[in-house]
């Protein structure tokens, strides 16, 4: 008896519907690719695809209900499909160019797109050993195979699903990628294939792990970080899976426990620092860790904190809130908003207040907004600012570093360049000197105040 009198014989409506079911899976799953990856090639591979699994459906649909074998219908099967997936393949080939690989590779590989692709490469192996081996008379073969290829579609569309939902961020801008290349006293390093970034600055013991706001390219915060290293807090700004730090709740593990180490020197090969560039500012290691996060980041970085207080000195809140207690020995909260934030829930921090110390230290920026502590351009649904990215970054960086090392920072504005230029040296001594004099007495003052 062939193979088709089999099926002939199992047939049914049932299984049938259940064989569209990937095909539709499928279906989505190639649209959403579709739309990031804008290709002719990959197009016309997709709908081979799409018809090949479709005809076999129609097959199966008239067989079990007309009883007559349309050979071609099914024959058709692995020639189509075959082509079809030759084509997309050869598609990635040609379209490379288009194409950010690292990118593509970082949203596979990461939890939980690598599990669901893993699965679904298995079950894809699976349903071909049994389309090898099936009895196709079996109604209960051939449920088995249509369920492990409807597992395969299934996780295969839910990673494409997230692949395409993280494709849509906020990146960062101009501002952002010249921060980047750091400043006379601030030394930047890439670290973990560039997955993480240290704003390296002199003379500190103290070190801020950042977590970057929902969505938004974590290159987008360099501004603020470089302005925190200038001032004595080094910076860990670390990229996220996704840009959601919901999939890197703990990646403040390795670097607090790599920074840490007396034997720093020794051990950078193995998280990927170039040796050459670590005795440029010799920081390491650090004894005063923080972790911080503007937005979701700052919730993640908050639920982070609530676990390892025993390990941190403090937690920086930028625009977020904690859901979790906070109230510890020694630990500071520091928490930082704009008046005009259009995107922060203020009944659910208002809530979150009870998590808070009772000495936490709480700044209202007058005028700033939720997307100014990044600098990636106008979030939705946020208010409108009322004062530069500048200031909000100045103002933030006062409050951080002031709660943080008992330092008050004074700082000449840009539109006070002007001025300082057309002094002559011995005026701008004289000036300087006068800065020296009233920074000690305020950090005095500070010191007495704290007392």
């Amino acid at each position: 008896m062939s193979k088709d009198k089999k099926y002939l014989e199992s047939a049914s409506v049932g299984m049938a519907l259940m064989d569209a079911v990937p095909v539709l899976l499928f279906c989505g799953s190639a649209f959403f690719v579709g739309s990031i990856f804008n290709s002719v090639l990959f197009k016309i591979g997709a709908i081979l695809c799409i018809a090949a699994g479709a005809s076999k459906v129609l097959w199966k649909l008239i067989l079990a209900t007309a009883h007559k074998n349309i050979v071609i219908l099914n024959r058709q099967f692995p020639y189509v499909m075959g082509g079809g997936f030759l084509i997309i393949l050869l598609s990635l080939f040609v379209g490379h160019n288009s194409i950010n690989m690292r990118l593509v590779w970082k949203n596979v590989s990461a939890f939980p797109g690598n599990i669901l692709f893993i699965i679904g490469i298995i079950c894809m192996i699976a349903m071909f050993i049994f389309t090898i081996f099936m009895d196709a008379s079996s109604k209960r073969d051939n449920y088995i195979e249509q369920g492990v290829n409807l597992a395969a579609q299934l996780c295969f569309f839910l990673g494409v699903m997230l692949i395409w939902y993280a494709s849509d961020y906020y990146r960062a801008d101009e501002t952002a990628l010249t921060a980047l290349n750091g400043s006379d006293e601030v030394n930047i390093i890439n670290i973990a294939n560039g997955n993480i970034i240290l704003f390296d600055g002199e003379g500190t013991d103290a070190a801020l792990i950042f977590y970057p706001g929902a969505k938004v390219e974590y290159t987008s915060y360099a501004p603020l970080m470089l302005e925190l290293a200038e001032n004595g807090i080094d910076c860990f700004v670390v990229e996220m899976p996704y840009n959601m730090a919901i999939f890197g709740l703990n990646s403040a593990d390795k670097l607090i426990k790599k920074y840490s180490d007396a034997d720093f020197i020794s051990n950078v090969k193995s998280v990927g620092i170039d040796a050459a560039k670590v005795s440029i500012n010799n920081s390491f290691p650090y004894t005063h860790w923080y972790i911080g996060g503007h937005s979701l980041g700052g919730a993640m970085a908050a639920s982070y904190a609530s676990k390892h207080t025993d390990e941190l000195d403090g937690l920086v809140l930028l625009a977020a809130y904690p859901t979790a207690s906070l109230d510890a020995d020694n630990f500071k909260v520091i928490s930082i908003y704009g008046s005009n934030d259009g995107v922060l829930n203020r009944d659910k921090y208002n809530d979150s207040l009870k998590y808070m110390p009772a000495d936490f230290n709480e700044l209202v920026i007058d005028g700033g907004n939720h997307a100014g502590f990044g600098s990636y351009g106008a979030q939705a649904g946020d208010g409108e600012e009322k004062i530069s990215r500048e200031e909000q970054w100045r103002q933030t960086t006062d409050e951080i570093v002031n709660c943080i090392l008992n330092k008050t920072i004074v700082k000449v504005r840009q539109a006070e360049h002007t001025a300082l230029n057309s002094m002559t040296e011995q005026e701008k001594e004289a000036l300087i000197s006068s800065l020296d004099k009233f920074t000690q007495l305020l950090n005095g003052a500070t010191h007495i105040i704290k007392e």
